[in-house]
């Protein structure tokens, strides 16, 4: 009687899971159309306005502008360069990504990931831990996108961890209810994530950073990129104590 119970957890759990990520993949769909139709709506007359500051702020000396208005000129420039950066993000997005899947091995991509967030002046940052499964069998994606999600955790977990912090970086093999899978960790102490924050983690635009200091995309498209090869991302996180961000993804067969 034990055993059927937990069955019946266990096939509960992943029915609970398969709808949430249903239900996320319909709501980047949706956003990702929206998001395409802004951006080029914006990206146009971003660039013009971009081009025509450029050239004021070339002729501002010549014509005897002020430094005060040579100094409201660049943060005009540093501005419109902004929007064009977040135009980037939105066709990011909403356009599938173009890389191929292969065999390739997690620990070979998580490890250069690695070595790029290690890649910081000492003294700035978080400490960092890796703790790799030594063997793993392969999974079927493509390297450099695997690398851009992994980057992208990474990036806010040291966020989330800050200064005194600590990252914990590992890969493993699942046995649990998605027995079969390749997973990698990316755990951060910090304050953690509250409920509704959670549940809106992956969603686009979503983010709990200042204002200038991302765009709230990054997350979802790691999530889009994950989702393409046939993984998933999940969020457990305990309020004061951190966050683990989980990516599984498929062993390779054959």
């Amino acid at each position: 009687m034990a055993q059927l119970e937990e069955t019946v957890r266990l096939r509960t759990l992943e029915l609970e899971r398969a709808q949430a990520q249903l239900v996320q993949t319909e709501k980047m769909a949706a956003m990702g159309k929206l998001a395409a139709g802004v951006a080029h709506e914006i990206n146009n007359p971003a660039g013009v306005l971009l081009m025509k500051l450029e050239f004021l702020l070339s002729i501002a000396t010549p014509e005897g502008l002020s430094e005060r208005a040579v100094s409201t000129l660049s943060v005009a420039v540093e501005q419109t360069e902004r929007i064009e950066r977040i135009v980037e993000s939105l066709l990011d997005f909403s356009r599938p990504a173009e890389g191929t899947a292969r065999r390739i091995n997690i620990n070979d991509v998580a490890s250069s990931a690695f070595r790029i967030a290690q890649s910081r002046p000492p003294g700035e940052g978080p400490a960092f831990s890796w703790h790799p499964e030594e063997v793993l069998p392969d999974v079927e994606a493509d390297h450099n996108e695997l690398e851009q999600v992994i980057i992208n955790l990474l990036d806010n977990a040291v966020d989330a961890a800050g200064q005194q912090g600590h990252v914990v970086v590992g890969t493993g093999i699942d046995t649990g209810i998605s027995a079969g899978f390749v997973t990698l960790y990316v755990a951060a102490d910090g304050p953690g994530i509250t409920d509704d924050f959670r549940e809106r983690i992956f969603d686009p635009f979503f983010t709990t950073k200042q204002v200038g200091d991302g765009t709230g995309l990054g997350l979802s498209i790691s999530y889009g990129i994950v989702h393409k090869f046939g993984g998933t991302i999940v969020v457990d996180s305990v309020r004061h104590k951190g966050t683990i961000m989980t990516e599984r993804l498929p062993a390779a067969t054959g």
